[in-house]
């Protein structure tokens, strides 16, 4: 199971990879990464514990609603700006843009690979009905993540 597991998660990589997915043109771009951390309300330092891509469980209404979700697990190793006092947060998402996804799924494969496994993240609440919320991924957020070196291409 954990082989098929792995496997579906490096072709999703692979995949994600290939294609580039960027803002279309369509759509307005992101403000610069110094104007969203201005902004932004909570920022921590994290590490992706784990990433996830799978069927949402959503019932949608919209026929092209699109029907994975993507789910990252982040460690949080320090609060950057504002208040939040949890040491974990679960961050959803589509797989579209605008989102990291690319880095996301970087900083997961090198999880534990200490002092290059931490990045920024701007903590962006949603809000439901209900009271429910959740942070999201698709979003004109804060992120900060490493330069890599991968070494020659």
């Amino acid at each position: 199971m954990l082989n098929a597991q792995a496997r579906l998660l490096c072709t999703a990589v692979l995949v994600l990879s290939a294609i580039g997915l960027r803002q279309t043109a369509a759509m307005a771009p992101c403000p610069s990464q110094k104007v969203l951390l201005a902004k932004a309300e909570i920022v921590v330092e994290a590490r992706v514990r784990s990433l996830s891509i799978s069927p949402s469980g959503l019932i949608p209404t919209d026929k092209d609603f699109p029907g994975q979700l993507v789910r990252a697990e982040l460690e949080i190793k320090k609060v950057v700006k504002g208040k939040f006092a949890a040491k974990e947060a679960i961050v959803y998402g589509i797989p579209f843009p605008p989102g990291p996804f690319t880095e996301l799924t970087t900083m997961a494969l090198i999880y534990g690979y200490e002092g290059h496994d931490t990045f920024e993240w701007e903590l962006s609440q949603a809000d439901m009905d209900h009271g429910i919320g959740w942070f999201r991924i698709n979003d004109c957020i804060y992120h900060k993540f490493p330069e890599l070196d991968v070494g020659p291409r």
